[in-house]
């Protein structure tokens, strides 16, 4: 009888920390989904410049940057909830909006200000 019990109780305890355990790596895995390089290119007065996002895990949600050899400027109020990401960034006294969705590797979205809006198209580097 007392073997029994040890089992069941053994049983229980390995499945507890299965479970917790399986709860808290999707936890970690949703947020990862998201931090990493987003690389894309965009048309500039004729030119294709190279350029890419990056998205880092804070205590209190997400920071940001984009970036070219032009430089870098942080993305402000920078939010992701269930794949959709929101954000926006000054360039020179303008400020413009980020908006778009993560499918995978891919993110899609825009960025805009007064009215006018541009696709952004970026992949996540591996």
């Amino acid at each position: 009888m007392k073997n029994i019990f040890t089992r069941s109780f053994l049983l229980i305890a390995v499945l507890g920390l299965l479970w917790t355990g399986c709860k808290t790596s999707s936890k970690v895995s949703e947020s990862s989904k998201y931090v990493g390089e987003w690389h894309y290119i965009f048309e500039m007065e004729g030119n294709s410049i190279a350029a890419y996002m990056t998205i880092n895990k804070a205590d209190d949600g997400f920071t940001g940057s984009l970036n070219s050899d032009m430089g870098s400027v942080g993305l402000d109020d920078l939010k992701i909830e269930e794949g959709n990401l929101t954000a926006n960034f000054d360039i020179q006294g303008y400020v413009m909006d980020l908006k778009g969705t993560f499918n995978g590797n891919v993110f899609s979205g825009t960025v805009g200000a007064d009215g006018n809006e541009f696709p952004m198209e970026a992949t996540r580097k591996e």
